[in-house]
């Protein structure tokens, strides 16, 4: 689209408070000469994400996003990089300078979404004016308010949208937005005839192309736009725009295959369904989902098909899998899908479904192995092993990555990285070398970070040598933690322990071992001072 030349991006980076972009967004907290909140990318109970003023820098240690203010509002706001430079200019009161072409292709855009507004229109007019339409819907359990928020139409039979819209659009502007297809020899026919029409949004709400679902007899039974200047799509995803009318960043998403799908959800208290558009999903989709929620549910059928495209999100999923992100599948009983089950069942027996019967993405991953490489002995679950540490190495480096990795371990047989190090070992020197450890003073460190609500367990604690935590543990209690005093131990291994109530307990399990060690030195002391009749020391 427009390019901004680079050295007016930087000028705006840099006049742009990123502190006050975000304060406004976001509560935040100062920390020392940062700022500290918790993270509006994914759910989390103790702040992890820090604004840094003096680098313009935003960073959560918890997922791992990070950026400028440019790209924060992109995130947070959903907002292409254009966009995101066009409101911090307006905020600084800069004019954007452009090229003339640049601005002829932005003013296109703009034209090609009025023509799709207009189009959508007249369609919504057209299914208020056709009983056979309007008794499908019905037939389908669809309510008028639950057509109208999805702003649903008809298509008519023939070809009636250019001389409808009177001139208000140009039979190029029509072409353009696949609304009209245009042959060889010049002759124009509307695409879309004698179906129902569902618009698809984008997440600000542009119309970018249309659905159309026959409704009796033909092929293919759904029918999408064409790819055209406003509509790719596997970049686009229906229902997402609904959804955030109810909650921009909700607990999760259901990822569903269809239009009808999606909208009986919604009319059913199931707000935030979405659907790709008739394609297999796409790794710039998972992009898009995951900055609304940090857990994606994929809720398919339980047929062969179903599976199939389970097994295609996942590989596209797992590159996306940071820290703190959660992919789950759930497959429906044979016969049902989203929109016969909701129905049945209504929301709270679709919700509990999903909730109880998901299953986990590296447990449906080694189900799908199991179920694809027969066999149960040695070289079998050897060759499961391989394949799945082959589709793990696909994921970001973290926490969920070794821990998906142990899971699948175990899984096959493999008991823990230990027995995985003595397989792996070779040479005369392999058994000599010591395993990897941490300092019980790093293992506290660690936990102290992750869960800063345990401080108070340990600022009172007084079974340290000479009565006072060592000196990581002060500089942790007493001052506020620098920046690259995080960054270190960001560096180190994860010791995996997200949980707080694990941690606690892994907490209490260290201090109850320093308090038997302390007391255990007391006495040794005490018999000392008996055999040498010197009073104890200490």
């Amino acid at each position: 689209m427009s390019r901004i030349p680079e050295a007016f991006v930087e000028e705006v980076v840099s006049r742009s408070d990123i502190v006050e972009v975000i304060g406004a967004r976001v509560p935040l907290k100062k920390k020392g000469k940062e700022f500290a909140a918790c993270c509006p990318f994914h759910q989390e109970k103790t702040p992890s994400f820090y604004v840094t003023p003096e680098k313009q820098f935003y960073h959560c240690f918890g997922c791992g996003v990070h950026g400028n203010v440019v790209g924060f509002l992109m995130e947070y706001d959903h907002l292409d990089f254009p966009t995101a430079i066009e409101h911090l200019a307006g905020r600084l009161g800069l004019a954007i300078p452009r090229e003339q072409g640049d601005q002829e292709q932005l003013d296109r855009i703009t034209r090609l979404r009025q023509v799709t507004r207009l189009a959508c229109d007249w369609f919504r007019d057209r299914l208020k004016q056709s009983p056979e339409a309007i008794d499908f819907l019905k037939r389908r359990g669809l309510t008028g308010e639950t057509a109208a928020r999805f702003a649903l139409g008809f298509a008519p039979a023939g070809n009636r949208l250019e001389s409808a819209l009177g001139g208000r659009a140009s039979h190029e502007e029509l072409v353009a937005t696949g609304l009209l297809i245009q042959r060889d020899d010049g002759d124009r026919y509307d695409r879309f005839r004698d179906r129902v029409i569902f618009p698809i949004r984008d997440p600000r709400g542009h119309i970018i192309g249309f659905g159309g679902r026959v409704i009796g007899a033909g092929e293919p039974k759904y029918l999408n736009s064409p790819e055209t200047e406003l509509f790719h799509k596997g970049f686009g995803v229906y229902g997402l725009y609904e959804s955030r009318q109810v909650d921009q960043r909700p607990g999760q998403l259901i990822v569903v295959e269809g239009y009808m799908d999606v909208i009986l959800l919604a009319q059913n208290g199931v707000a935030h369904a979405v659907a790709t558009l008739g394609t297999a999903t796409t790794g710039e989709q998972l992009t898009l989902l995951f900055r609304q929620t940090d857990r994606l549910v994929f809720c398919f059928d339980g047929d062969d098909a179903g599976r199939r495209a389970a097994v295609k999100a996942l590989s596209v999923a797992l590159p996306s899998m940071h820290d703190g992100r959660d992919l789950r599948f759930a497959f429906l009983p044979d016969g049902e899908d989203p929109d016969s089950y909701v129905r049945a069942h209504g929301k709270a027996g679709f919700e509990r479904f999903v909730e109880q019967e998901a299953l986990g993405f590296d447990r449906f991953l080694t189900l799908h192995l199991d179920e694809s490489i027969p066999g149960d002995d040695t070289a079998a679950r050897a060759r499961k092993n391989k394949q799945a540490h082959q589709l793990i190495a696909q994921m970001p480096p973290g926490s969920l990555r070794r821990l998906t990795e142990r899971q699948v371990d175990r899984h096959h047989g493999l008991f823990g990285k230990a027995m995985r190090e003595s397989t792996e070992s070779t040479g005369p020197t392999a058994a000599k070398r010591p395993p990897p450890a941490h300092s019980e003073e790093h293992t506290l460190l660690r936990l102290l970070l992750a869960h800063p609500r345990l401080v108070p367990k340990v600022r009172d604690e007084s079974v340290w040598h000479g009565g006072r935590p060592p000196a990581v543990i002060a500089r942790l209690l007493d001052d506020e933690l620098r920046a690259e005093d995080r960054q270190a131990a960001e560096a180190q291994e994860l010791i995996g322990i997200e949980n707080e109530e694990i941690a606690a307990a892994m907490l209490a399990d260290i201090l109850e071992k320093r308090r038997r060690r302390e007391a255990i030195e007391a006495r040794k002391r005490v018999l000392r001072s008996g055999l040498t009749g010197k009073p104890p020391t200490g």
